[in-house]
């Protein structure tokens, strides 16, 4: 059963391994500084420089990092693995629960569209190693037994909350506290905050299997406060990381707002749930307005359906039948409780698969924001937790239906159907994450005003070098949404690439009156006027981009070459050693302080800079002809010829190169050889002044 659940998975999300990188998968893994950089583990576990502090999640790429590189199969097929390893986790812990049907809800949650968006995107691995380690820290609190025994008057360590583990069938073994199984659960749970802070809700989960499983007692609470604590902890550092360092208000709106927001959220939930169909990367975004009564209906839903089912679930009290009552009055009773008890399980059921799914949604309802909710506030991979209790209860009725008479045939071909169905739509949802490009024209046919999206185009139009759609989508993300201040960001940088200065400090000061701490937009500013020669302004634009993000390697390395423009060389030069320090990767940065460190006579430490940017990027001709000049400067003779060569082999019309390459040979006495090489360079271009002067000293020397 275990084989079949991997192998029906695994085909259903086969084309995920053929998928390459979307969205935010550069900013949170190819692009990411941290990840390339060796001492990366150490600043995403002791630093404040990544954007959000889930150090577990980030090291597991980290690690990857240095197996796959930038071949995005690899980071797929270990997002395929953890979720079927969950779907695993979840049958067994749905089993221990005694649950009906866990092997179902478990196949549903393996196959079910709404999970592909966790599974098929890479930086969503957050996901999956939060849901991982909160799986194991609920199937190890399981292994406790507390949640059927709990302490008792008959163990002998019960005043220090000794615990009972489950031993055989029914019966318990008293173990002393601390239980191991206790401490792995808290570990886990601990591992799971630290991937993603959505499994905050695990201590409430944990108090629900108890209540579930027998009566509550005040000592159940104390032995779950550190779970609260570690909740609480994290939380906090969750939200300052989220806040610390922000640059814009993600969202304004009233408390009011948000609960109506709220309610709204968790029945689009439930029906993406229920029907998945019209699955779509980013959502319209909700405009909820208090005035309108449509957006009061899902709060009233809300509390009326809890209520409700609070109602039905309470325990009944039936009174034992009359001394006075026949034979048949008492069998009569005895059927009543068996029924009511059966009706009771059925709603505690129905509640508890409702308050587990509404408090796993709680930390994406918008109550506080995250920077997703910019753009919408629902998306499918904020409910990969919640969506459990959907499945669970889909199983156990499933389940019950099965054991009615003569239903069997009918309930099996349902599942078939159901799981087929499913996977079906989760194989055709992943082929959308094929590439962004795919993604982005699925997701404005089925939304076309989503202004993000149309932004994130034009940015793919830009990189393959069409300028003019990628201006066209810029500025149909503004005509949609005239306060995005990326989009006015990135028609900026069109017209800096074009040279258009004025054009694009326009758009870069726009962007800074819409986003007043945007960071990049300070760093292009400076970058615009850089190349208008203003360069005092650039530098006063690049220390407040680094201002605003002190982590910053782009805006110290231009702002170390800005101050190489007015003459500050020391400076400069701890500018561009800052760059390479945050990203030791940075082959421009290693290369722009060689450059610098050469200027001032420092050939030996430009040397060592100049090789460690020819490692990183070895097709770099100018690093090859600086290097090879550096070795000139100190008559290392045949090692410059070497390298002239290389970066002429790199880039034959490198025309200055080419002149430097005759230079050395004829340093070396190679005359011939360096004959051809200014007669190259002439042929090339005529009236290159620097070749015809080496032309006649040869011939001078010749004479």
């Amino acid at each position: 059963m275990a084989a079949l659940l991997v192998v029906v998975g695994l085909a259903a999300y086969l084309p995920s391994l053929r998928n390459g990188f979307v969205w935010d998968d550069d900013s949170f893994l190819t692009a990411n500084a941290l990840m390339r950089a060796p001492d990366g583990l150490a600043r995403f576990w002791f630093t404040t420089q990544a954007t959000d502090y889930w150090p577990v999640t980030s090291t597991s790429l980290w690690l990857e990092w240095r197996l796959w590189g930038t071949h995005a199969a690899g980071y797929h097929a270990a997002n395929l693995a953890l979720h079927l390893t969950e779907a695993l986790l979840l049958w067994s812990i749905l089993r221990r629960l005694r649950v009906p049907g866990a092997y179902l809800a478990a196949m549903l949650f393996a196959v079910h569209p709404v999970n592909v968006e966790s599974v098929a995107w890479i930086a969503q691995r957050k996901n999956l190693m939060a849901m991982l380690f909160y799986l194991l820290s609920i199937f190890s609190f399981l292994r406790t037994g507390w949640q059927d025994a709990g302490p008792g008057p008959e163990s002998p360590e019960a005043g220090r909350f000794g615990m009972k583990r489950r031993s055989g069938l029914g019966t318990t073994r008293a173990t002393s506290w601390p239980d191991p199984f206790y401490w792995l659960s808290l570990f886990a749970f601990i591992l799971a905050m630290l991937s993603k802070g959505s499994v905050a809700p695990l201590p409430l989960v944990l108090l629900g299997i108890i209540g579930w499983r027998r009566r509550l007692a005040w000592r159940d609470l104390a032995a779950l406060a550190p779970f609260f604590a570690v909740s609480a902890g994290l939380v906090a550092v969750n939200i300052w990381f989220q806040t610390h360092g922000a640059h814009e208000v993600i969202r304004q709106a009233s408390a009011l707002q948000r609960l109506l927001g709220a309610a709204a959220a968790i029945w689009f939930y439930l029906s993406k749930a229920v029907a998945p169909f019209g699955l779509i990367f980013v959502y319209p975004q909700w405009h909820v307005d208090a005035a309108e009564v449509r957006w009061w209906l899902p709060l009233l839903a809300t509390v009326a359906l809890t209520v409700l089912l609070g109602y039905k679930a309470r325990l009944r009290s039936l009174h034992p039948p009359s001394p006075r009552a026949t034979t048949g009055q008492a069998a009569n009773h005895a059927v009543t409780i068996s029924a009511s008890r059966s009706d009771d399980r059925i709603w505690r059921a129905c509640l508890c698969a409702w308050l587990y799914f509404c408090a796993l949604l709680l930390p994406v309802l918008g109550f506080t924001d995250v920077f997703f909710m910019r753009y919408s506030l629902v998306a499918d991979h904020y409910q990969h937790l919640a969506i459990i209790g959907v499945f669970a209860l889909a199983g156990a009725g499933w389940e019950g239906w099965r054991r009615r008479p003569n239903a069997a045939a009918r309930a099996w071909l349902v599942a078939v159907l159901a799981v087929g169905g499913l996977g079906f739509l989760t194989w055709r949802q992943t082929r959308l994450y094929r590439d962004e490009e795919t993604l982005y024209r699925a997701t404005l046919e089925r939304s076309p005003a989503s202004w993000m999206v149309y932004n994130n185009l034009g940015l793919l139009e830009s990189r393959a070098g069409r300028k003019t759609a990628a201006r066209r989508d810029f500025e149909q993300a503004l005509r949609l949404n005239p306060d995005f201040a990326e989009a006015h960001l990135n028609r900026g940088e069109l017209a800096l690439e074009a040279g258009r200065f004025e054009d694009a400090i326009a758009d870069f000061n726009e962007s800074i009156r819409l986003r007043p701490n945007y960071p990049e937009a300070r760093y292009n500013l400076g970058a615009a006027r850089h190349g208008l020669g203003r360069n005092a302004e650039a530098v006063s634009d690049y220390e407040a981009a680094l201002r605003l993000r002190p982590a910053y390697p782009d805006a110290e390395n231009n702002l170390g070459t800005a101050l190489v423009d007015l003459g500050r060389i020391p400076e400069a030069i701890r500018h561009f050693e800052r760059a390479v320090q945050l990203d030791s990767a940075y082959a421009g940065a290693r290369y722009n302080l060689a450059n610098t460190l050469a200027g001032t006579g420092r050939d030996a430490e430009a040397i060592a800079q100049y090789a460690a940017a020819l490692r990183l990027k070895p097709d770099y001709p100018e690093a090859e002809n600086n290097l090879a000049l550096a070795y000139q400067r100190g008559r290392r003779l045949d090692e410059a010829i070497s390298h002239f060569q290389a970066a002429v082999r790199l880039r034959p019309d490198y025309l200055q190169a080419r002149n430097n390459l005759g230079v050395a040979l004829a340093m070396a006495q190679r005359l011939p050889e360096a004959r051809a090489q200014f007669q190259e360079v002439l042929r090339r271009q005529p009236d290159y002044a620097p070749a015809r002067q080496n032309m006649a000293r040869l011939r001078a020397m010749g004479e």
